[in-house]
């Protein structure tokens, strides 16, 4: 398991805008990740006076970037370059009967230039809050 000072060595999250908690596993297609940030009042990506579900995708990127950089044999930070049928199936994620969420990340497609990750996010007592695709693009090395 990773706590969250394990997390912010690994990803280029910091401060309040890494949104896990824990990774609890992984291995080399998938990783699990967990928060309690989606209740937090301080929570950088909340609008007004919620947290939208839209922000699940950022989780679920960041539980990528994490997977990414646990499994890599070389860091190179990427770029989400698209996301792909996301079906959200909350109106908010801050919802205080949801005491945490847990991410789950696979990846589909690994190659030189990119990851293609399929997520999910989802609450104890809801089941799935929102799913989808993302797809990540790594720096290639220019020719000489």
């Amino acid at each position: 398991m990773l706590t969250r000072d394990d997390i912010l060595r690994h990803i280029p999250h910091q401060g309040a805008s890494c949104l896990l908690d824990a990774a609890t596993r992984w291995d080399e297609t998938s990783l699990e990740a967990t928060t309690r940030l989606h209740n937090v009042p301080a929570n950088p990506y909340r609008v007004a006076d919620h947290l939208p579900p839209i922000t699940g995708i950022e989780m679920a990127m960041q539980a990528a970037a994490l997977h990414g950089a646990l499994t890599a044999h070389e860091t190179r930070q990427g770029w989400l370059t698209s996301v792909r049928d996301v079906l959200i199936h909350c109106d908010r994620l801050d919802n205080p009967a949801w005491d945490s969420l847990t991410i789950i990340v696979t990846r589909k497609h690994q190659a030189h230039s990119g990851m293609i990750y399929d997520f999910t996010l989802t609450a104890p007592s809801a089941g799935l809050l929102l799913g989808g695709t993302g797809t990540v693009m790594l720096p290639t090395d220019k020719p000489s």
